[in-house]
């Protein structure tokens, strides 16, 4: 049977992990989700982990990884075999970038969650915690949700406030965006957007219809004795009145 040769690039990636020195200045530890952040994690989400020199925002980083499955803590390494350009070494001061892509693409957009820390090459037992939402500052939409005064006394005991939006000519099928909120006091004021996408990748834009629903069996479907309100919004509204002055019934 004629043999055929390695291609001359995986010739050199075998040399590359044969190489003793490979893992010698590797950086490993765990990265965690701080509970302060409030986010859902698609199914198409990504976790990538980058390191540059430390002090060097831009540009190609130094070396990088992404996992397509992972859970919280979730245990990493990376090191020299992770590096991106030939000819680069895996060593010094560095800063760890760990980010959660809900899109599975590794440039940052909102809605994504990031974390740094600032190592030694060769650290071990690094702490990394996911503490940051990516947010579209011109595009959240902000304000305050009130009740009007004649169905206060319908209120349920810890409600749970829903808001979603659609755009302004869709009128049925999964909103564009959604939060749930329990134990919520009114007046509630809220921020939502492009960290709130149900489908990852879907454009942020366009007017839209906010809704705000006090739901009486917590559940998101509308039924009798929830509470509404609505009102026309667009990407980067600010201070926006939203009153739930409408009663539903069976």
């Amino acid at each position: 049977m004629k043999e055929h040769p390695l291609p001359e690039s995986l010739k050199k990636e075998f040399a590359r992990k044969s190489d003793p020195n490979a893992h010698k200045n590797d950086v490993s530890g765990t990265i965690s989700m701080s509970p302060e952040v409030r986010a859902t994690i698609h199914p198409s989400a990504g976790l990538f982990l980058f390191a540059r020199p430390r002090g060097v925002e831009s540009g190609p980083p130094l070396a990088v990884r992404k996992h397509g499955i992972f859970d919280f803590p979730f245990e990493f390494e990376i090191g020299q075999l992770n590096t991106m350009m030939e000819g680069s070494v895996f060593e010094g001061n560095l800063t760890l970038t760990a980010r959660l892509d809900q899109d599975g693409n590794r440039k940052s957009s909102p809605g994504d969650i990031e974390g740094k820390v600032d190592v030694q090459a060769g650290d071990k037992k690094v702490k990394l915690v996911l503490d940051k939402v990516v947010e579209g500052e011109s595009l959240n939409i902000q304000g305050t949700v009130r009740i009007s005064e004649g169905l206060k006394n319908k209120m349920p005991e810890n409600p749970t406030l829903f808001l979603f939006v659609r755009s302004l000519d869709v009128k049925r099928g999964p909103p564009l965006a959604v939060q749930r909120l329990p134990q919520i006091e009114m007046p509630f004021k809220f921020l939502l957007g492009p960290q709130d996408i149900m489908i990852p990748g879907t454009p942020f834009d366009g007017p839209m219809l906010l809704t705000g629903r006090i739901d009486a069996d917590g559940d998101a479907r509308v039924g009798p004795g929830d509470i509404e309100g609505f009102v026309k919004v667009k990407p980067g509204d600010k201070n926006v009145e939203l009153f739930l002055n409408h009663l539903t019934e069976g």
